[in-house]
């Protein structure tokens, strides 16, 4: 009787860890490296972009996420840099759908965007907002991170 209830146990015991890790792995199940570049207009009016940056993203089964961006933004007659590293935890929300939820923001190197520009166009990449992406792999193995405030985004993975 001892022997069945320590088996029944050590059973149990291996049966809640696997639940636990499978949990863990579905909600926190990407694992890429990505690079892509973006030009977002702010007028359909010439042809001269708003923001033009790269960034590179890393997913990782951790549950969490590191973006970096480089590039410019133009506002009037300025031109101002920004080069950020960014890090996300997120979680699965649907079937391609995540959760982001921005922990740290790292302005480095050049990066001189003003407070007020950040607040106003940048206010995804804050500490402590949110946002929801949809992330598919196209055939070609290359992510498209989409979301309903901002530009789809075609990240080659490598």
């Amino acid at each position: 009787m001892k022997k069945f209830t320590i088996l029944f146990i050590s059973a149990g015991a291996l049966l809640a860890i696997f639940l636990v890790l499978g949990y863990w792995h579905f909600q926190h199940n990407l694992s890429f490296t990505c690079s892509s570049s973006t030009a977002s207009f702010s007028t359909n009016e010439g042809n001269s972009p708003f923001l033009n940056f790269t960034q590179n993203v890393t997913f990782s089964l951790k549950g969490e996420a590191l973006v970096n961006i480089s590039g410019e933004i133009h506002n009037e007659d300025n031109i101002y840099t920004i080069n950020r590293t960014i890090i996300y935890d997120y979680v699965r929300i649907g079937s391609a759908d995540y959760k982001l939820h921005a922990i740290s923001v790292t302005p480095t190197g050049t990066d001189d965007v003003p407070a007020e520009l950040t607040r106003k166009y940048l206010g995804q990449i804050q500490p402590g907002s949110y946002r929801v992406v949809n992330i598919r792999q196209l055939p070609s193995g290359d992510m498209v991170i989409s979301n309903t405030s901002g530009p789809y985004i075609v990240c080659a993975v490598h």
